[in-house]
């Protein structure tokens, strides 16, 4: 593999362009030895650069929230019914689950589907 002669981020000038990935249409921003993070663990595990699949689309209006992506109201609400009950989002959301996989149960109202 030809090493990348781009400059390392650290000895960029300021407000110079990071590099990108070498990889021809990846565009990502350059990780080691001029690949990106996905390239470059595919280069490390397989010894090959294929094309990577593209990021999924975000959905207006969720946020970031322990891991997952969710809607602002249902995410409020975890973040609620953790501080009330003194458990962690994780353990509120697997409660929420284990409430969902009984026989008959419903999600929460934050939770449904409205489209």
């Amino acid at each position: 593999m030809q090493r990348s002669k781009r400059m390392p981020s650290a000895t960029r000038k300021p407000g110079a362009q990071a590099p990108l990935c070498m990889v021809p249409s990846c565009g990502r921003r350059a990780y080691a030895r001029g690949l990106c993070q996905a390239h470059h663990r595919q280069h490390l595990t397989t010894g090959k650069l294929k094309p990577i699949r593209p990021y999924r689309p975000r959905s207006a209006g969720t946020v970031k929230f322990s891991g997952l992506r969710l809607s602002e109201k249902a995410a409020r609400e975890i973040d609620r019914k953790a501080a009330r009950e003194g458990l962690a989002h994780g353990a509120v959301i697997a409660k929420i689950l284990e409430e969902w996989g009984r026989d008959g149960a419903k999600p929460p109202a934050f939770a449904r589907a409205s489209y």
